[in-house]
């Protein structure tokens, strides 16, 4: 197939479980024979494998190819719409002439030639002995005279009509998991595991962009994708445009082992899981589209999408003056038996409204801070860089004594445990809480939080180490928390509504 548009890079196919489903789904609705009380309610329907793009699809269509001629007897035709530069449509026929199989190829074939002979072989072998699998095609650009394939391979952009629905099906070919993309990786590629850790980061679910040859050429991909998006609430819904939405919005099944879930739409789950773009569109993307992509990546255990969205996540609540915090004193684990339960005593902590400023950086943020200190207008500020030492963010609280407010020094965290930093607390302090304010008397000292996801999260998180546990206690109170937004009872998704 090397001419004919290719199929793998290397040779090689990674059967994973999502495959076999969509294959045995395929399988299933073309040749089993319906009963009383099982019904093959996709027989005799045109088959169109959909999905996101760089994920397998048009491989998948030419093994079927092969495994219809070979297991089923079947006469195929393959046309092929390819896109890349170097390429032209092509055109393959496998097929029977007797007991012999016979096949021809054309490396370019444009609509027409294939049309043609499409249109002769049927009137050779008749017009049910001829399987069209059409490659690459959008489902809304199909010409006519190629319009009854069996099978074709497209991306998301498919909206069928209630009329069209009795005559074909949407089988949804899934996204790769993490976990199969390292196996892939690692078993084919020979890829280091800190070459996979920098792939996924920017290619996520996508098999192609995982597998280009740099990371640096699938950040260029993604780049391009994140500039060429119109709309970004078309990125978790199945809304068709013809920007770059299909590149960046993957799509899986709520659970891989239940083949019915691949056919059915509300089974399935529309994400940005590449960790750079979600952190390249975050000031775009809605609090809603925020919190969905969050619980998906919990889900599916990619811990370090969890820890940066849910960061994103809080940053804009908290912009939107809609974030609530809960707290308890921190409790450490060595005062507390070996599987004694935590006692926490939650209370509301008030923070002040007002607007949200990112400025400063780890190496340069004394100046920011002490501005926005002094400005009524500003109550959150976060720093503009990933790297920022021990907090993720300061707000503001309303009083809870006679005494003058301070701030909450916040750390999000979606993890078990995290480090805490004793001095960068004492230096933080040096602009919030310095020895005159202090002596003073009149204005609470500073607190820390580290904010999780819900009070569960709380009973079991731990920080440390020890040494700086109780550094930190010296310099500020220290307190376990729990976030809570009126955005978690969140309506249907999009697709859906």
């Amino acid at each position: 197939m090397s001419r004919l548009g290719g199929c793998t890079k290397k040779g090689e196919i990674f059967w994973r479980m999502e495959d076999k489903q969509v294959v045995s789904t395929l399988v299933d609705g073309w040749f089993r024979e319906s009963s009383p009380d099982h019904i093959n309610v996709r027989a005799n329907k045109k088959s169109i494998l959909m999905g996101s793009l760089g994920i397998g699809k048009s491989t998948l269509l030419c093994v079927l190819a092969f495994h219809l001629v070979f297991k089923h007897t079947k006469n195929v035709l393959v046309y092929r719409r390819l896109a890349k530069s170097e390429q032209e449509s092509c055109l393959l026929y496998l097929g029977y002439e007797g007991d012999k199989v016979v096949y021809f190829s054309l490396s370019l074939c444009d609509e027409s030639e294939a049309k043609f002979f499409y249109r002769v072989l049927r009137g050779q072998h008749g017009v049910s002995n001829v399987w069209l699998l059409l490659d690459g095609y959008r489902y809304q650009d199909i010409p006519e005279g190629v319009r009854t394939f069996k099978m074709l391979a497209t991306s998301q952009q498919v909206d069928l009509t209630s009329r069209e629905r009795i005559h074909a099906y949407c089988c949804l070919m899934p996204c790769w998991s993490k976990k199969d993309l390292w196996l892939m990786g690692d078993l084919i590629y020979k890829f280091a595991t800190e070459d996979m850790e920098e792939r996924f980061y920017y290619s996520g679910g996508s098999v192609h962009e995982f597998t280009l040859p740099t990371p640096e050429d699938i950040r260029s991909v993604i780049d391009a994708a994140i500039s060429g998006v119109d709309d970004v609430s078309n990125l978790l819904s199945n809304m068709t445009e013809r920007a770059q939405s299909d590149r960046l919005r993957h799509t899986f099944v709520k659970n891989s082992d239940d083949t019915s879930q691949f056919t059915v739409r509300r089974y399935w789950e529309q994400v940005i899981d590449s960790e750079y773009a979600v952190l390249g569109l975050s000031v775009r993307l809605t609090s809603d589209a925020l919190f969905r992509i969050y619980t998906w990546a919990k889900s599916a255990g990619h811990g370090s999408l969890v820890e940066s969205v849910f960061e994103i996540y809080l940053h804009r609540l908290a912009a939107d003056n809609t974030l609530s915090l809960y707290i308890s004193e921190y409790d450490p684990p060595k005062r507390r038996q070996p599987n004694e339960e935590r006692h926490l005593k939650m209370k509301p902590v008030v923070l002040r409204n007002g607007g949200a400023i990112c400025c400063g950086t780890a190496s340069n943020h004394e100046n920011d801070l002490k501005k926005w200190r002094d400005d009524d207008t500003f109550t959150y500020w976060f720093p503009a860089c990933h790297d920022f030492p021990n907090i993720n963010s300061i707000v503001k609280l309303e009083s809870a004594s006679s005494k003058k407010s301070n701030v909450a020094y916040l750390h999000f965290t979606a993890a078990a445990d995290r480090e805490i930093d004793g001095e960068q607390l004492r230096k933080m302090n040096t602009i919030f809480f310095p020895d005159d304010v202090e002596g003073a008397d009149d204005t609470e000292p500073p607190i820390y939080i580290a904010v999780c996801p819900d009070l569960k999260s709380c009973e079991t998180f731990v920080l440390k180490p020890p040494p700086q546990v109780l550094a930190a206690r010296k310099t500020c109170r220290v307190y376990v928390g729990y976030y809570w937004a009126a955005t978690l009872d969140l309506p249907p998704p999009p697709m859906f509504r």
